[in-house]
């Protein structure tokens, strides 16, 4: 959206404001007439919906206006031309997005598409400078995949960062930018142990303390360890084939999956070849869930440039 950057920055910081009502309302998720516990925050929370609503339909509308003055054309590929261009009228042949599902796809992208990346590479950061032998590793595998010069990466390239894609992993196994997954049971559920889960009970899945459990990762679950990705590079020797859920599961897996791990290798890679990281004396390690996985009390780094 790189012609509306005001108008789309003003929208981050109000969903910035709303993901923090939402972590406050959603320990009430399930509690009859929770919303009458806090009338206030509900209605700032329906509010700032209303004006994060407006102002992507301003940005919206801009764009068709600036494409109807084109003739329909546009040399944009971003992610709103493209969702424009499968939107239109319900009533055609082709099932098309409406003006309210593209509304709703930029939250999503907006939201997902810049706070789990950028979680993700700061604890990758942090375990590097932590781990100085897998920091090196990394280092000297970026240079041997030709991404070792100071000009763009490519596809090639970035496919032949294998151990990247093992720390990837493991990062996300340790510190999920989402920790934890919620589903609405859509009938009965019965368990193997006999147990019975009613239709409509709301389900919380514990990402995080899936992720180190040591009855599914054996007793090294808590311990930075990339190279059992080296050995399943798809489940990392979890002993349970849904202990890994880093993006989710089924049909509401993160669409941006890939977007993400390309984005990772590019800005990894770029810092590696540049850079030396160290953990600063004054770091404090806190994560806090606030429906993503934060540092509390930020990530504090030394970073010593690489003269080539």
């Amino acid at each position: 959206m790189d012609d509306d950057d005001e108008a789309g920055a003003r929208v981050f910081h109000k969903l910035q404001a709303m993901q923090a009502m939402l972590f406050q309302s959603n320990r009430l998720v399930g509690v009859p007439l929770a919303r009458l516990l806090h009338v206030c925050k509900t209605y700032e929370a329906w509010k700032l919906g209303r004006e994060i609503d407006a102002l992507l339909m301003e940005i919206i509308d801009a764009r068709r206006r600036r494409q109807g003055r084109s003739g329909g054309s546009s040399n944009n590929k971003d992610l709103l031309s493209l969702l424009l261009a499968g939107s239109g009228s319900e009533s055609s042949e082709e099932r098309r997005l409406t003006t309210r599902e593209v509304v709703d796809e930029c939250k999503t992208f907006f939201f997902g598409g810049h706070e789990t990346t950028a979680l993700a590479l700061s604890w990758t950061l942090l375990m590097l400078a932590a781990h100085p032998e897998w920091q090196e590793a990394l280092r000297e595998e970026v240079l041997a995949a030709g991404a070792g010069g100071e000009g763009p990466l490519d596809a090639a390239s970035l496919g032949r960062l294998t151990k990247m894609g093992w720390v990837m992993s493991e990062v996300l196994r340790l510190y999920p930018p989402s920790p934890n997954v919620q589903r609405q049971a859509l009938e009965d559920i019965s368990s193997s142990s006999g147990a019975v889960v009613p239709r409509g009970t709301n389900m919380w899945v514990d990402v995080v303390a899936m992720h180190r459990d040591p009855a599914l990762w054996g007793e090294d679950a808590h311990e930075f360890r990339p190279e059992r990705f080296a050995r399943d590079p798809v489940q990392g020797g979890c002993r349970q084939r849904m202990g890994f859920l880093p993006f989710g599961f089924g049909g509401r897996i993160c669409v941006g999956r890939n977007l993400t791990g390309m984005e990772y290798r590019v800005v990894l890679a770029m810092l590696l070849r540049r850079f030396r990281l160290e953990v600063a004396p004054e770091y404090r390690h806190a994560p806090r869930v606030m429906l993503s996985l934060r540092p509390a009390a930020g990530i504090q780094l030394r970073l010593t440039p690489i003269i080539h």
